[in-house]
């Protein structure tokens, strides 16, 4: 094997060493993971890409799995030393994953078009009502804590196909987060000012969850090596409410 091969190899082997067995997923979630013209962006993204920077750990963006919501989570319960990003918090779902780095703020709500005339008091009485969610999205589960039951349920793929459908008023509502909500309305060219935000149903963070399988060592660094990041550079987290 010549010079310049055995030091290819070797720093190869370098990178893989100090990279973590984590198989990572993620999802179409703008603006905190998304991709763009095959590459991935997004604030989470940023800040999980610091966060092993300053590890010293090896980051290859091209094995991070960019699938729909139902399948990362599928993937997350099942497979072993997985992790998804990014998830928001809950006591329920905190029993099932251990999160890491819960630093960025989420509202989930049930939005509107404000012309609906759809009230507050009608989501639980109108059983006519349909809310097109994201199976296993934390506006899926929400609705389900709230009392709303599956039957009212449009299962969709998509955040970008959440928005369209309310547009084209296949569903009477949506429960999405409110934020990313806003970004897919721009993406799919409808004016979000069109829509309202009808009912909070939860304030919470986003972060980074791990299959209970991942060491708790490893765990409590990235945590420290997440907030540590967002700390040092507070405009990880800065973004403009517009489509990038």
């Amino acid at each position: 094997m010549s010079g310049l091969l055995l030091n290819t190899y070797i720093l190869s082997i370098s990178l893989q060493l100090s990279a973590p067995n984590i198989q990572w997923y993620t999802e179409d979630y703008p603006p905190f993971n998304y991709q763009s013209q095959g590459q991935l962006h997004g604030l989470a993204f940023n800040v999980l890409r610091t966060a092993y920077q300053n590890l010293d750990w090896h980051m290859d963006a091209s094995n991070i799995m960019l699938t729909p919501w139902p399948r990362a989570y599928k993937a997350l319960q099942q497979q072993e030393n997985s992790c998804v990003f990014s998830m928001t918090y809950t006591e329920s779902r905190a029993k099932l994953f251990n999160f890491v780095g819960l630093v960025i703020p989420n509202t989930v709500a049930v939005i509107a078009h404000k012309n609906s005339g759809i009230s507050i008091e009608q989501l639980k009485r109108d059983k006519a009502l349909t809310f097109g969610v994201v199976k296993n999205d934390i506006g899926h589960q929400s609705l389900l804590n709230y009392g709303i039951p599956e039957s009212q349920f449009v299962y969709l793929k998509t955040g970008l196909e959440l928005v369209r459908m309310v547009d084209y008023k296949r569903v009477d509502l949506i429960a999405y987060g409110d934020a990313i909500a806003r970004y897919q309305f721009k993406r799919a060219k409808i004016d979000p000012q069109n829509y309202r935000l009808l009912l909070p149903l939860l304030e919470s963070k986003l972060g980074y969850a791990c299959n209970k399988s991942v060491p708790q060592t490893l765990i409590q660094r990235l945590d420290k090596a997440i907030k540590a990041a967002v700390l040092a550079q507070p405009e990880l987290l800065q973004y403009h409410d517009a489509v990038e």
